[in-house]
């Protein structure tokens, strides 16, 4: 694991009040977290993701549910905009990150790794093993970042994000640009603890 991996569970607070905050969304945030997600996608011109560019936003029902769960999350910056957000759904032993985006705008700003600090904070407390995603191999906003953080290319995913890439398969997604990332929260603690011991 990298360095940087159980610093992860650490940063669920780690934004200044003047950069962003992060809470559980409301309804009322779901038009700001689509906007978010159709600037977000705008970074994707010019690659061999450009497909993602005229992608219609995450389905509200999808939102709903995971509201409803309580696995959403938004990085609410000065002024109250929506900067950010990550969606999630327990897969198997873990919590599978389903969407994160945050805009343009306010990259570099630690809003991303405050949001999935906050939902493997969440995801401890629910009793999960560890925090799971797909995502691209090699643009650096994907998976360099997510390795920075301490999250595991998975050369032989479990059963359940197999499945998930062989669905982006099915869905038209190159699987030669995928790939499962994972990051073990049992492991992670440990570091936390014998950090602090």
């Amino acid at each position: 694991m990298s360095g940087d991996g159980p610093a992860l569970l650490r940063r669920a607070r780690c934004l200044s009040a003047n950069t962003a905050s992060i809470r559980l969304a409301v309804p009322a945030d779901f038009p700001a977290i689509a906007a978010v997600e159709r600037a977000a996608a705008q970074m994707f011109a010019g690659t061999h993701m450009d497909w993602a560019v005229d992608a219609p936003p995450t389905d509200p029902s999808w939102l709903a549910a995971a509201w409803g769960r309580g696995w959403l999350w938004v990085a609410a910056a000065s002024g109250g905009r929506i900067a950010g957000f990550l969606m999630a759904a327990p897969l198997a032993r873990d919590l599978f990150v389903q969407e994160l985006s945050v805009h343009p705008d306010l990259h570099r700003q630690g809003i991303g790794t405050a949001l999935l600090a906050q939902a493997a904070v969440a995801a401890q407390k629910a009793g999960l093993q560890g925090v799971a995603l797909t995502t691209d191999r090699t643009l650096p906003w994907n998976a360099p970042f997510y390795a920075r953080l301490g999250f595991i290319l998975q050369d032989q995913p479990p059963p359940a994000l197999r499945d998930r890439l062989a669905a982006e398969s099915h869905a038209g997604m190159d699987p030669r640009q995928r790939c499962a990332m994972r990051l073990d929260l049992r492991e992670a603690q440990q570091a936390v603890d014998e950090d602090g011991a």
